[in-house]
């Protein structure tokens, strides 16, 4: 992939916050710089590589830009913020003949801190506390502790690791689903997929951290929240459409289970006339669970090491093929 003159595409604010360090990397490198407006500094033809760094996902213009850069001049190679790839862009970079590389385990803390963050608001009843003190009212409220409480999390890769991690130190019973057993101490227990049932039917908070594929479609369906506890808390990190959005819905309504938070989707954003916004024990957050300063400076250092292999030649690291399309920080259900 080597020759002369190394073309690489990456972001304004990436070049603004890390060009120093692709300088140092790559010095002879020239950057190509996509802005939020979509346009191009430089032509976007013939990149050696591109870094989809996160604030793409957050820039539709510069986005759709680079998607349909894709139609006629291909990266050779593309790094992607994300450790998830089950987006149609990387199959279709794959099916081309570009590398596709991803960023493995990169957003497992912030994420577990975001559900330990919902979880203990459920737990001690904050928004309640909340409205009780617009209220100026004093109205003191029982809570739960979460010593002995039992964390179940559907799908055990890093993402589930640092939950577990976290449940460990607040004393809770940990429990989760993994088609192989795991290779740390972190859990009470270990079910193999086809026992979703089992944990469901024991978890006073649900965690989804598996990653989208042919089985996990629809995998919290009406029958799952059945098992579920009626005062179970449901909390989605995974993929959206993990969840049957309408049979949440339904549940939610009915008193199935004791709330859901969402941090995704199937449809992102989610659109504002969807009835999951009037639910009142449904919290929705617009995919930036993982968004933290750390995270995109981490994310960024997965890029920069594969630049670094790049102009030395050697293989890339993190290479996704096309029978590897899932989330390796996610659990393999």
């Amino acid at each position: 992939m080597s020759h002369s003159t190394l073309r690489i595409g990456v972001t304004t604010e990436l070049y603004e916050r890390a060009g120093a360090r692709l300088r140092e990397v790559a010095p002879d490198a020239e950057p190509v710089l996509l802005h939020p407006d979509g346009s191009w500094s430089g032509s976007p033809d013939h990149l050696d590589g591109f870094f989809f760094s996160e604030d793409l996902y957050y820039l539709p213009d510069a986005a759709g830009a680079f998607i349909g850069l894709l139609s006629t001049a291909r990266p050779k190679w593309m790094q992607t913020a994300s450790t998830g790839v089950d987006h149609a862009i990387f199959a279709h970079l794959i099916d081309s003949g570009s590398i596709v590389t991803n960023s493995p385990g990169v957003h497992g803390g912030p994420i577990a801190e975001y559900v330990f963050a919902y979880i203990l608001s459920h737990s001690k009843r904050l928004p309640q506390h909340a409205a009780h003190h617009n209220g100026r009212q004093w109205s003191p409220l029982d809570s739960v502790e979460l010593a002995g409480q039992t964390l179940g999390i559907v799908g055990y890769g890093g993402i589930g690791e640092a939950c577990a991690r976290l449940g460990r130190a607040f004393g809770m019973r940990t429990i989760a689903t993994k088609r192989r057993p795991p290779n740390d101490d972190l859990l009470d227990l270990h079910l193999t997929p086809d026992r979703l049932q089992e944990l469901l039917a024991e978890s006073d908070y649900v965690v989804l951290c598996c990653p989208l594929t042919d089985e996990t479609l629809n995998l919290i369906d009406a029958d799952a929240l059945a098992a579920m506890k009626r005062d179970a808390l449901l909390i989605n990190v995974a993929r959206g459409r993990v969840v049957d959005h309408d049979a949440l819905g339904e549940g939610l309504r009915n008193g199935s289970i004791a709330g859901a938070v969402l941090d995704v989707v199937p449809t992102e954003p989610l659109a504002s006339d969807s009835p999951l916004w009037d639910l009142p024990n449904c919290r929705i957050t617009p995919h930036d669970s993982c968004h933290v300063d750390a995270s995109y400076l981490r994310t960024a250092e997965f890029f920069f090491t594969n630049l670094a292999h790049l102009v030395a030649g050697e293989p890339l690291e993190w290479v996704v093929t096309d029978i590897e399309l899932s989330d390796p920080s996610l659990g393999d259900v």
